[in-house]
């Protein structure tokens, strides 16, 4: 994983809690069809997470601004859910609509990076390895949902993915 280095403000232009995830998410799910790919809805879940993470660790602030749950199957932000939960393992066919007011992801180099370093560094993964990834003991799903909780605290993603990144 490459990491930035240094570390940039936050663009002035951009809300400082981050992007909608449908944002985040399409920005994967755009990588995927670059390469003639399609991912699934827990591919886009799993990844949009892991991309959160590090961009706490790595560039000091958050890459979406959407919650992030501990459901039993995993870390999920549930505005990606409503639009997908149900299709399994269906391919994603086309981008999420995204409002016109949201900020464009290509303004900001270093959040750019962390997805493209991600989906290098896992993109080629399905959607259980990536799980068994997000589910490993010590995860911040793994802490969460231990202790019977709902929202997993960038606190604790940002603790996790920065000593990853230091492990690297």
């Amino acid at each position: 994983m490459t990491h930035p280095e240094p570390v940039t403000p936050w663009p002035a232009a951009l809300p400082p809690g981050g992007y909608a995830a449908e944002v985040v998410a399409n920005a994967f799910i755009e990588l995927a069809r670059r390469e003639g790919r399609h991912l699934t809805q827990m591919q886009v879940h799993k990844l949009v997470f892991i991309a959160h993470g590090y961009a706490l660790a790595l560039l000091g602030r958050p890459l979406t601004y959407n919650t992030v749950h501990a459901w039993k199957n995993g870390p999920v932000i549930r505005r990606l859910w409503e639009r997908w939960g149900g299709r399994g393992v269906q391919p994603i066919e086309s981008p999420l609509p995204v409002a016109p007011s949201e900020p464009d992801l290509h303004a900001d180099p270093d959040a750019a990076e962390v997805i493209r370093s991600v989906w290098s560094a896992y993109g080629s993964m399905d959607g259980l390895e990536l799980s068994r990834l997000t589910h490993r003991a010590g995860s911040p799903w793994a802490q969460v949902y231990a202790a019977r909780a709902d929202l997993i605290p960038d606190e604790i993603t940002r603790e996790y993915y920065t000593a990853l990144a230091r492990s690297a």
